[in-house]
């Protein structure tokens, strides 16, 4: 919203933008207005090409979008016509349903209207755009353009509009305190709104949104024509044109992937309204209310060990997912959700927006935000790539966005990773690295993370189970199990990573004791605060800290493994550890453990620091009656790798049993299942180890005078030393 400046109005033109990547809710979150009473009319405009739903609405899609190759005066006077023509057919729409003004409300005719107009498939709206265009036709016919002024005599057949559009066309529309240039058609739109608002019941007074017309996949409004104007910037215009003199709550919503949908008021070289941004919300994110994960399970509804199965993966992320099920078939969610996330049909690992969102949904990247090309790419994973905008700064110069836990789409993720695509995929990520756009973090957090799941990933791929959903074209029922989502024993996968001798060097009282426990995690999802925060008894119950056992169980339903952030002591990772082992009872919550992990890139040798890895510690404090497992990746020094479990002492609580795994080096010596795979184990060790180019004595010298105080060397404090150098 903006304000024109020294006005007592509060705006500039009443429309807002939301900002949102795909599958997210921006349809449904403007048609749901309707369930408040206010008269919604859904209008997408999305490109031909783009098969999406809802369905493109052709009529003012036409008008809006195509044929831009005319002159800005006739763009403008489109606009118009269009407006006017909508506002005269919701009057001729509605007036016939109107109660008396001495009746009650209008709200059973809104509800009745609204129901078949945000019906997307109903005749109604289809009769409703041919009203329109009819309308739109001939009021279009009316406005006088710099190419036709020599057209005089019109037919008047729209006497609603026709009186006070008279009056109009003899007044100087201009904006306050400077001269406009020429709206053309505007005198229709101000007419045709003033004789809307005249509805009985319909506008009341108060601030509260009585008419919605939202423009949905308006993106295309933001393209420059051929004759250098943006359509967004003329709607804008027209917006303003008919509501500026009004405080009627009739909006404007334009909703988008793309950023630019925010920007949509006229520049100053078009149209100076002397406007300047006001508080609030500048970004309106969906379901703000209605929540992530709405079609998610309850935790008590399904029991852990059935969490792989496809009914229950689709429900989490964006709502998305689960609709598409009463339209399509498992195929056709997988394929979509691959499609999407890369915006190809066919996955390209060396396009580095493909590569790396693939890689981002699963892995985590994190972007460093100081970067030249951070923004651009930021915005186009978003627009593109399925990449949600958390937030934006209050003057929208950035936006906060990344991959929240998506489960399904991570399974979609490791299938086209994992369909030949690894290696490329992995050289376009270490190119960013090397480059400084992605985070590598403080002690090889990023190549832990990757170590860690592509292990996970390369195991199942090695022992399919039958029946198992392992490609997009799976074509069955929902009961099925996605391939990586599904349980893990912890014994096989640990001697898939460390090798076939790692349980006689752990013992076998070791894997007696992890003999029914499984992982399942699929990506990870990165923390913000202590696994256990300093002050866990907060007044707020949702802000209080989530029971150890739930928290670990919370994770397994949605095959989540965490990364802590950078500050949490002791550890680093937390895989959570379900044994399925019938004699612990029912209570699943009561099942779980954990795998806690601690990266460390440096060149000393870190091994002494693995005995004090304990879950106990008040930053961690997840206490079970289960063992658990505690691995150090000591990753830039060289290859070791030992392991220690204490010996079962009679009386004594299981859960101080922890298997202790120190695992140094980035190589097949550790790690022998890299050996099939040596380019991943380059690029994974590259990213460890990466080495700088030595940089030039030259730039030791810039480098020494401009960071002054950086050290308390004599070449970081002695200016005078510029003379001698």
């Amino acid at each position: 919203m903006f304000r024109a400046s020294g006005l007592d109005r509060p705006y500039y033109a009443k429309f807002c933008s939301i900002v949102q990547s795909s599958g997210t809710g921006k349809s449904r979150l403007m048609t749901e207005l309707r369930n408040k009473g206010v008269l919604v009319l859904y209008m997408n405009l999305r490109e031909p090409s783009d098969t999406g739903f809802p369905k493109r609405d052709l009529v003012p899609a036409r008008i809006l979008t195509e044929d831009m190759d005319c002159s800005q005066a006739e763009y403008t006077a489109r606009c118009c016509a269009l407006f006017a023509a909508i506002f005269h057919t919701i009057q001729q729409d509605l007036t016939p349903m109107l109660p008396s003004l001495r009746s009650g409300s209008a709200g059973a005719a809104i509800k009745s209207w609204n129901d078949q107009m945000c019906d997307m498939r109903s005749t109604a709206r289809t009769e409703f755009f041919e009203k329109v265009q009819s309308e739109y036709r001939s009021i279009l016919g009316k406005i006088k353009t710099p190419k036709s002024k020599e057209s005089g005599n019109v037919n008047r057949d729209s006497p609603i509009v026709e009186e006070t559009a008279a009056k109009l066309e003899r007044m100087s529309l201009t904006d306050v305190q400077i001269q406009a240039p020429n709206l053309e058609g505007a005198s229709f739109v101000v007419a045709a709104y003033t004789e809307m608002l005249k509805m009985p019941h319909v506008f009341p007074q108060g601030d509260a949104p009585k008419l919605v017309i939202a423009l949905d996949e308006a993106h295309p409004l933001s393209k420059m024509s051929s004759k250098g104007f943006r359509p967004s910037h003329i709607l804008g215009r027209t917006i303003n044109a008919y509501c500026r003199n009004n405080d009627a709550s009739v909006w404007v919503v334009f909703a988008s992937t793309t950023s630019q949908v925010a920007d949509f008021s006229a520049p100053q070289v078009i149209h100076d309204s002397l406007r300047v941004a006001i508080a609030g919300h500048l970004l309106y994110q969906p379901y703000t209310y209605l929540g992530w994960d709405q079609n998610a399970d309850p935790l008590p509804r399904i029991l852990a060990k059935d969490v792989a199965k496809f009914h229950h993966i689709v429900g989490f992320g964006r709502p998305l997912w689960k609709s598409l099920m009463y339209k399509q078939n498992i195929d056709g969610i997988m394929a979509l959700a691959a499609q999407k996330l890369c915006k190809s049909k066919k996955f390209n690992p060396q396009d580095i927006n493909e590569a790396l969102a693939v890689l981002s949904q699963r892995f985590g990247l994190d972007i460093y935000f100081g970067h030249t090309n951070a923004v651009s790419y930021l915005q186009k994973g978003v627009a593109s790539h399925l990449r949600v905008c958390f937030s934006t700064t209050e003057d929208r110069s950035w936006a906060f966005t990344g991959y929240p836990s998506e489960p399904l789409l991570s399974c979609a993720a490791a299938i086209l990773l994992h369909g030949g695509n690894l290696t490329e995929a992995l050289k376009v990520l270490k190119a960013k690295v090397d480059g400084g756009m992605v985070e590598t973090g403080q002690s090889g957090e990023l190549a832990s993370r990757l170590l860690l799941l592509l292990a996970k990933d390369m195991y199942v791929r090695s022992h399919l189970s039958e029946g198992t959903i392992s490609d997009l074209h799976y074509n069955g029922t929902a009961d099925t199990e996605l391939m990586d989502c599904q349980k893990v024993s912890v014994i096989d996968f640990l001697e898939y990573l460390f090798g076939d001798e790692f349980w006689s060097d752990a013992g076998m009282d070791a894997k007696s004791a992890f003999q029914h426990a499984y992982i399942n995690f699929s990506h990870w999802v990165p923390m913000e605060d202590f696994i256990s925060p300093k002050d866990s008894k907060l007044a707020d119950v949702e802000s209080s800290r989530c029971d150890a056992q739930e928290w670990t169980l919370r994770h397994w339903h949605r095959t989540s493994a965490v990364q802590c952030c950078h500050l949490q002591p002791l550890v680093d990772k937390m895989i959570p550890i379900y044994f399925d082992d019938p004699a612990l009872g029912s209570n699943d919550a009561a099942r779980m453990s954990q795998m806690f992990v601690s990266d460390k890139a440096g060149k000393n040798c870190n091994e002494s620091t693995l005995a004090f890895i304990t879950r106990k510690d008040a930053s961690i404090e997840c206490l079970s009656d289960l063992p658990y497992i505690a691995l150090l990746l000591d990753l830039n020094v060289g290859p070791k790798l030992s392991t220690t479990f204490p010996k079962r002492v009679p009386n004594h609580p299981e859960s101080d049993r922890c298997l202790r795994i120190y695992a140094a080096g980035m190589g097949d010596t550790t790690f022998p299942f890299l050996h099939e795979h040596p380019e991943v184990a380059k690029l994974l060790h590259g990213l460890v180890s990466r080495q700088q180019e030595v940089p030039s004595q030259s730039f030791k010298r810039l480098e020494a005078l401009v960071k002054f105080g950086s050290t308390a060397t004599l070449r970081h404090s002695r200016w005078e030393a510029q003379d001698v150098l």
